[in-house]
């Protein structure tokens, strides 16, 4: 068994509200300067850039895990982890085709360019990534377990696009270990899920200002799964 330092919730330059230095090689590179031993790029509705992360993220001794950080129809934000390249983007095009067919901005954010792990510019979505799914919180919940991934509802103590803001509260009987905050939580927002704390970086500066220690035999949804319920010894512990 072994204790990650880890950073789950970090944003690339082809979301809208990532810096556009936060390139594959940029955002791999901070992490490993800061000591981060275990990263996900969670972009907007999206995970088209994650395995360009993911290949140098393990070129460079990172552990890694894909994700995408998903918008409901209410405006919550969902952080959705997979296993595997495969699974995570088949479940990201799932996605896209549920945005709505709109190109305005109304944020006046960067443009979404993906970027490749050489740093070549493959395209610039005009479709605007943030957005409502066409699928309710506890809809997209289900939907994530069902094509074997991880949900964790994001920054639910925040006051925009969280559990707080659009719901309220956490909604009583899904299947949620874990959830994501900033500061803290009350019970209405945690439902007596484990904690998890990350940077929600949009710029290099911002990686490993919030952390956790995740203690499990390897950085695989099962385990993470484990680790949630302190499970023989898993555990996590939310720093910063």
């Amino acid at each position: 068994m072994r204790t990650y330092l880890a950073d789950l919730h970090i944003h690339s330059c082809f979301s809208p509200c990532g810096s556009l230095r936060m390139t594959p090689q940029a955002i791999v590179d901070t992490a490993a300067e800061k000591g981060i031993e275990l990263i996900a790029v969670t972009d907007h509705n999206t995970a088209a850039i994650t395995p360009y992360v993911a290949k140098l993220a393990r070129a460079r001794g990172l552990a890694f895990l894909y994700g995408l950080e998903l918008q409901t129809q209410e405006d919550v934000h969902l952080l959705a982890y997979f296993d595997d390249e495969a699974t995570c983007l088949t479940f990201s095009d799932e996605v896209y085709s549920l945005l709505p067919h709109s190109t305005h901005d109304p944020y006046g954010l960067s443009d979404q360019r993906l970027v490749d792990d050489a740093g070549r510019l493959l395209r610039v979505e005009e479709r605007f990534l943030v957005n409502g799914l066409r699928m309710s919180f506890v809809e997209t919940v289900e939907r994530v377990w069902a094509a074997g991934g991880f949900p964790v509802p994001a920054h639910v103590d925040r006051d925009l696009f969280s559990v707080k803001s659009g719901l309220g509260s956490l909604p009583l009987g899904l299947d949620l270990p874990l959830v994501e905050i900033r500061e803290s939580c009350t019970p209405e927002l945690c439902r007596g899920a484990a904690v998890l704390k990350t940077s929600d970086a949009h710029d290099l500066e911002h990686i490993g200002r919030r952390v956790t220690y995740i203690t499990f035999d390897a950085p695989t949804i099962d385990e993470f799964r484990l680790a949630a319920k302190a499970v023989n010894g898993r555990s996590l512990q939310a720093s910063g």
